[in-house]
């Protein structure tokens, strides 16, 4: 693979006049500029790196030129064994760097066997009008090593998100030295928000001799769905060479995701037997499959609610969804209250609810006054009072009959509808409405006579309602 070198310049016409860019020989290597981009630094070098020491040098790209130039990837080309590249959090493609602003990524050399010299390139991709597909050229020199830190990156692999990856690293003195070394600290320096913990590692300060080993227990925990986990540990020595290693951890988490498009389906008044339909989503906006454990109705809400499906026994795969009807059976008068409950294996999530209200067109009864109190005196002997019966309701009321029950025999009923009595409905508060007249009739003293009225009728929420009578009469 042909090595390509990064060059910020100015295209001169007296450079063109002369000739100088004619290849004067067939074997000269070829050489791509960039118009806009300017890398820095370039090429790479490394030096002498220990194996199992990872070492890491930044990369500036500046637009130099007059227009945005976008930025559509950052790969190792060349060499992956012992090159790899850590883009900047955030970073998505394509990401349109304007003029004289910067993106700044990371390329690390881990080299594996020594002694070795090690050459690589990372590939820029852009919109750069001359070099779109530009190589970085990448060397490092592989020595041995007096501690050998085993593995180094550490990859996790795939961890479902709240479950748990262990990893053991292993960190020994190889003896190329036979100086012992002391081992100063091991420290987490960058835990990804908590994802990697140090388990177990031994005391600080810790010698090792020529042969010796020690282990460190690690574990990855995550707590979000991240497809690119990073975290770091230092560790510090006397070894020569090695005096801060930096051990890079690697992770990625999946986990499903529920998301549900309504917490409320409200069917609003409906016409009696209608049986609307209304419809929620639920989607999957995690990276695994998400399955769907349960979908019920509260046992203490109306059953006048219908699933369609009653459940959903496949994955919702991610990025997917799937549709629910819910129907709302209105074949009944008054208002219908319910709960959805969906059960998931979203780690993340609790249980999802979802409210269901509808209501039919019903009467609703309203008795003014519902206590009457009557008191007399001297040469009065009888009062009236007149009891008002309202439809407050959007449909006809039907009151089927009044029991009228006077123990005391002081009350009697002036004047009354023709029972059973329907009233009808409108959208005033004052009507209409029919009257039962009342008569309380004493001649002797009393202080506390009472009488019942109970009108029955078709209010779905008050089919029974008393009214409550009473009378006193002093000399």
């Amino acid at each position: 693979m042909r090595r390509v070198y990064l060059r910020y310049f100015l295209v001169v016409a007296s450079m063109v006049s002369s000739g100088l860019m004619a290849c004067e020989c067939e074997e000269q290597r070829i050489i791509a500029t960039l118009a806009e981009l300017d890398v820095q630094p370039d090429p790479l070098s490394f030096g002498q790196v220990p194996v199992s020491t990872v070492k890491s040098m930044d990369v500036t790209l500046t637009n130099r030129g007059t227009g945005t130039v976008h930025l559509r990837g950052l790969s190792v080309s060349e060499n992956t064994e012992d090159f790899s590249v850590v883009e900047p959090e955030g970073l998505e493609y394509p990401y349109a760097i304007a003029p004289g602003n910067q993106v700044v990524f990371s390329v690390l050399y881990h080299p594996q066997k020594y002694p070795e010299q090690d050459e690589g390139s990372v590939l820029i991709e852009s919109s750069d009008k001359d070099a779109p597909e530009y190589e970085l050229a990448c060397s490092g020199t592989a020595v041995e090593p007096i501690l050998m830190v085993e593995p180094n990156p550490v990859d996790f692999g795939r961890t479902r998100v709240m479950g748990t990856s262990p990893a053991t690293l292993t960190i020994t003195h190889t003896g190329s030295n036979q100086t012992p070394v002391t081992i100063s600290s091991i420290s987490l320096t960058d835990d990804a928000e908590g994802d990697f913990a140090i388990q177990h590692a031994p005391d600080t300060p810790l010698g090792l001799s020529p042969g010796d080993h020690v282990n460190v227990n690690l574990s990855y925990i995550p707590a979000l769905i991240d497809d690119s986990d990073r975290g770091t540990i230092l560790l510090q020595s006397d070894a020569e060479s090695q005096e801060e290693i930096e051990i890079y951890l690697h992770g990625s988490s999946y986990a499903p995701h529920i998301v549900v498009d309504h917490t409320a389906l409200n069917f609003g008044t409906v016409s009696q037997g209608a049986n609307p339909t209304l419809d929620f989503t639920i989607s999957n906006q995690g990276n695994d499959d998400l399955n769907i454990t349960s979908m019920s109705l509260s046992e203490t809400g109306s059953d006048r609610f219908q699933l369609q499906p009653q459940a959903i026994d496949h994955p919702i795969a991610p990025m997917e969804s799937e549709l629910v009807q819910v129907t709302y059976i209105a074949d009944d008068m008054g208002d219908d209250e319910g709960t959805l409950r969906i059960e998931h294996d979203d780690p993340l999530e609790r249980p999802i609810f979802i409210q269901l209200h509808g209501r039919t067109p019903a009467p609703d009864i309203d008795i003014v006054p519902d206590f009457v109190s009557i008191q007399i005196s001297g040469s009065s002997h009888y009062q009236t009072a007149d009891i008002r019966l309202y439809n407050l309701g959007d449909e006809n009321l039907l009151i089927s009959g009044m029991e009228f029950d006077n123990p005391d025999g002081s009350f009697s009923i002036d004047s009354q509808p023709d029972f059973p009595v329907e009233i009808g409905w409108d959208d005033t508060s004052s009507g209409p409405y029919e009257v039962v007249t009342v008569r309380f009739t004493k001649d002797t003293a009393t202080v506390d006579d009472m009488a019942t009225l109970t009108f029955t009728s078709n209010d779905p929420d008050e089919g029974s309602m008393v009214v409550t009578l009473n009378g006193a009469y002093t000399p």
